[in-house]
C-alpha cells in the first residue's frame, strides 16, 4: 500500500524529517538491527523483512538519483504475524501519519 501527504509528495516540505524517521525507526543488520536494507536501483530503497512466510517491507522511490531527490512514492506491505518486523513497520505507519498526516492512497 503507498502512502502520501495530503498534499502529494512533490509539495510536501518535510521530506528529510521522513526520511530521518524511518532511518532512526528501521535499523539494518548491518547497524544491528533486524532489517535487510537494499539499494535496488539508484532511485529506491528497500527495506526487507527476512521472514520465510510472511512480507513485511518498506519501499521508498526517489524522483530521480540525485543526493537530495525528492520522495516519489512510499509504500508498505505488512503481513499480520505479530513479529518484531510487523510491529516495527506498523508503528512507524503511525508515526507518519501522527507527524506528517502521510495515509494511505485509498
Amino acid at each position: 500500500m503507498l502512502v502520501t501527504p495530503p498534499q502529494g509528495w512533490q509539495n510536501f516540505d518535510q521530506q528529510d524529517d521522513v526520511i530521518e524517521l524511518i532511518a532512526r525507526s528501521l535499523k539494518s543488520k548491518d547497524e544491528d538491527g533486524i532489517w535487510q536494507y537494499y539499494n535496488l536501483t539508484e532511485q529506491s530503497s528497500l527495506w526487507c523483512s527476512d521472514e520465510i512466510e510472511a512480507t513485511n517491507l518498506l519501499q521508498i522511490t526517489y524522483e530521480s538519483p540525485e543526493s537530495d531527490a525528492a520522495i516519489k512514492s512510499l509504500g508498505f506491505e505488512l503481513t499480520n504475524n505479530s513479529s518484531a518486523y510487523f510491529k516495527q513497520l506498523f508503528r512507524l505507519k503511525k508515526k507518519l501519519k501522527t507527524q506528517f498526516d502521510i495515509r494511505d492512497n485509498g
